[in-house]
C-alpha cells in the first residue's frame, strides 16, 4: 500500500504512541520523512547551503503528545511535499541528473532514488507500528 493508505485511519493518539522505549513513533517517522523530502526539494531547486545534520533535531523530532490538529498539520505537510516533489522532478533538467548535489558526494540521480528508498523503508516501519498499536 501507499504511504497515504498506510497512514489512513491513524489517530493523533496512535501516531504519538511509543510502542517500545527508544523506538520512534509514527509521528516522528512521518516528520523525519518530511524533513528529508524538504532537503531533497531544497537541493533540486538550488538551496545549495541547505543541510540536515544526521541525528539532529532537524533530522529527528521527539513527539510525546499530539493533538488532532497537530497530526493533521503533519499529514498535510507530508502530502504537500509529495505534490512539490512530483512537480519539481517533472521540471528538473535531465542534463543535471548526474551532477553532484551541492554539499554531498552523490548525484541528483542518487538523491532521487534515495528519497524513494527512504520513504519505502520508513513506510514499512510505520506499517509495522500501526499493526502493533
Amino acid at each position: 500500500p501507499s504511504l497515504s493508505e498506510i497512514l489512513e485511519g491513524v489517530s493523533a493518539q496512535q501516531a504519538a504512541k511509543r510502542v517500545f522505549p527508544n523506538v520512534h513513533n509514527i509521528a516522528e517517522l512521518v516528520i523525519h520523512m518530511t524533513n528529508w523530502r524538504i532537503f531533497t526539494l531544497e537541493k533540486l531547486t538550488g538551496g545549495d547551503s541547505y543541510d540536515i545534520i544526521l541525528n539532529s533535531k532537524a533530522d529527528w523530532s521527539t513527539i510525546n503528545n499530539l493533538t488532532d490538529e497537530g497530526w493533521q498539520e503533519i499529514l498535510e505537510t507530508l502530502a504537500d511535499t509529495q505534490t512539490e516533489l512530483l512537480e519539481i522532478t517533472s521540471k528538473f533538467p535531465v542534463q543535471r541528473i548526474n551532477h553532484i548535489v551541492p554539499g554531498r558526494k552523490y548525484s541528483f540521480y542518487m538523491l532521487l532514488h534515495g528519497i524513494i528508498q527512504h520513504d519505502i523503508y520508513h513506510a514499512g516501519q510505520i506499517s509495522i507500528l500501526k499493526k502493533m498499536i
